[in-house]
C-alpha cells in the first residue's frame, strides 16, 4: 500500500498556498502588491497565490517564468510553451496568468551566484531564473514586485560548477 499525493495534478497543492502563502503576501504587502512573480513547475504556487491575488486585486499582474529552451538545466522547471497538453500540470490555471517570460540557463545561473556574491544569499537556479525576469520586468514597470524563491543552492552546488568553471577560464583567475 502507498500513496502518490502527485503534486502536479493535485488540487490540495493549490489550495496550500491559496490558504497560506497568498495570504501572507497579501499581509505582508499591505494590499499595495503589483506583479508576483513565480516560475512553472508543478504550477501550484502559481495557481494558488495567483488566484488569491487576483481575488483580493484584479489588477495585480502574475508574471510566469520558464526556460527559454526544453533543453534546460533549471531543476523543477518546466517549459510550458509548446508542451503537449498531457505533460502541463492539471493544476495549472492560465487564466491568472497575465503574462510568460522566458530565461536562459545561463542568466539564471549568473544571477543565482550574483545574489549569493552581493548579498549572501545562496539561491539555486530556478529562484536565480525567477528574480532574473523579476529584475527585468523592473526596468519597464513600476509597483511592488513579489518573486517566490523556491529552492536553495546548497542542494544544487554541483550544478554550479560548469558556470563557474566557465567564468574562471574567461576571467583567467
Amino acid at each position: 500500500s502507498y500513496v502518490s499525493p502527485n503534486q502536479y495534478e493535485n488540487e490540495l497543492n493549490v489550495q496550500a498556498h491559496y490558504r497560506t502563502t497568498g495570504p501572507e503576501i497579501w499581509k505582508q504587502t499591505q494590499g499595495k502588491i503589483s506583479y508576483f512573480f513565480a516560475g512553472f513547475g508543478t504550477c501550484g504556487t502559481i495557481t494558488g497565490i495567483g488566484r488569491y491575488l487576483k481575488e483580493q486585486n484584479p489588477g495585480i499582474k502574475i508574471i510566469g517564468v520558464e526556460p527559454s529552451s526544453a533543453d534546460h538545466k533549471l531543476p523543477g522547471m518546466k517549459r510550458i510553451t509548446g508542451l503537449d497538453e498531457e505533460y502541463i500540470p492539471k493544476i495549472l490555471d492560465r487564466s491568472v496568468i497575465d503574462d510568460t517570460v522566458e530565461v536562459d540557463d545561463d542568466n539564471a545561473y549568473r544571477t543565482a551566484i550574483e545574489l549569493a556574491r552581493k548579498d549572501g544569499i545562496p539561491v539555486g537556479p530556478t529562484t536565480g531564473a525567477i528574480l532574473y525576469v523579476a529584475l527585468q520586468y523592473a526596468k519597464s514597470h513600476k509597483g511592488l514586485a513579489i518573486a517566490i524563491s523556491p529552492d536553495d543552492a546548497f542542494k544544487y552546488t554541483s550544478f554550479y560548477q560548469e558556470v563557474l568553471e566557465k567564468e574562471s577560464t574567461e576571467t583567467g583567475e
